[in-house]
């Protein structure tokens, strides 16, 4: 017998004289129930009368009012017109106050959002927690595409984010090759400074040659002489470069889906149009909400680079190290861009450093900052 049988049936007793007492009794409840629910039946002469009445507030006083939530929804579409711009509930409330609007708290904005169906769940992958940290300061780079231009053909797109401030670059290039991308870098460099570390996935145009072995390219060459090490990702783990893969993401649904461009002159000038957009106006949580722009101005000056790379025919590699970081499976391999070494049983499922000496022309495998292994590697190297 469910609740609401259980109250028909103790007025139905009731009315045919049987006592209170033995009707609460053998329904297992008390009086003040038994004479809650008679008054309910004596109120109410339709059928209905034991279902209750509903015990919701009329008046919901932290209900966000019509003319706030409409307020809310429709910055967001304005900021979402814009493509270029953010869209979460910091940026509209920064909205709010350029306008000169009383902005309600940042919690508001993300129920209403949540209400309205506008907000998206995104996954996030799991870290090793073995995995290697080598530097604090670095810049991540990455190639997009190939993209297509109607009836102007194929283009790339180096991108170039600074793990500090979130200050990024990008540069559509025709061909994926050292020569391109190398000016982008530079120009990144002159405008936004140096970094201890440039960190890039295992593309052959970042790196160098398969066509000759342990040699490596002009991107490698021009970071070492400035002092900046390069750092590889793991194979097929996008996810370690994921500031810059972030921003992929949103160049490509802020920038190159939201508008089609007429020739690769136009993409070039639209592009730098969207960095200076971003790095004036996109906050990150993980800096206070500040932009990029914000950032630069409140630490020291970066270091610069002045040069010019046009004039250097060829870029003297002398010293310093270039750091793979690798995933060791079962089979014990480090797996280097054209060759492979075997590694210890230790160091089985798990992350190591493999780090290319030019000085010493070795390669140390290094793990929780010890070298666990080194091998002899022969570099070529201008001394």
């Amino acid at each position: 017998m469910n609740e609401y049988e259980k109250r028909k049936e103790a007025i139905v007793r009731y009315t045919n004289g049987e006592k209170i007492t033995a009707i609460v009794r053998s329904l297992h409840k008390t009086r003040q129930w038994f004479y809650n629910w008679l008054a309910r039946f004596n109120d109410r002469n339709d059928d209905s009368w034991y279902l209750g009445y509903s015990t919701a507030p009329k008046i919901k006083p932290t209900k966000v009012n019509d003319f706030i939530e409409q307020q809310v929804l429709r910055i967001r579409q304005d900021l979402d017109d814009q493509h270029f711009a953010q869209t979460g509930a910091i940026a509209i409330q920064y909205e709010f106050n350029r306008r000169g609007l009383q902005a309600p708290p940042v919690w508001t904005i993300n129920r209403i959002i949540a209400r309205s169906g506008l907000n998206k769940q995104s996954s996030k992958r799991k870290q090793c927690k073995d995995y290697p940290e080598l530097f604090i300061h670095t810049h991540q780079m990455d190639l997009v595409g190939p993209r297509y231009i109607k009836g102007d053909g194929r283009f790339y797109s180096v991108n170039i984010i600074d793990t500090m401030n979130h200050s990024c670059y990008v540069k559509p290039i025709r061909v994926k090759s050292s020569e391109e991308i190398l000016p982008a870098v530079v120009d990144f460099w002159q405008t936004h400074g140096l970094a201890d570390a440039l960190q890039m996935d295992n593309e052959l145009a970042f790196r160098g040659s398969n066509r000759y072995p342990r040699s490596f390219g002009s991107v490698i060459r021009f970071a070492l002489s400035q002092g900046v090490a390069p750092v590889f990702i793991p194979i097929k783990e996008p996810w370690r470069n994921g500031m810059i893969e972030k921003f992929n993401h949103t160049f490509d649904k802020r920038f190159l889906r939201c508008q089609t461009f007429s020739n690769f002159t136009h993409l070039t000038e639209a592009s730098k149009k969207f960095a200076v957009f971003h790095n004036a106006n996109h906050r990150y949580s993980s800096q206070d909400h500040k932009t990029p722009d914000e950032m630069n101005t409140n630490g020291l000056p970066p270091k610069l680079y002045h040069g010019n790379i046009h004039l250097q025919k060829r870029i003297p590699l002398e010293t310093g190290c270039v750091y793979f970081i690798r995933f060791i499976r079962s089979d014990l391999l480090l797996r280097l861009p054209t060759e492979s070494f075997k590694l210890k049983n230790e160091l089985k499922y798990s992350y190591v450093v493999a780090e290319v000496n030019l000085d010493n022309q070795c390669l140390a495998i290094r793990q929780n900052n010890e070298i666990i292994q080194q091998f002899e590697y022969r570099t070529p190297v201008d001394w």
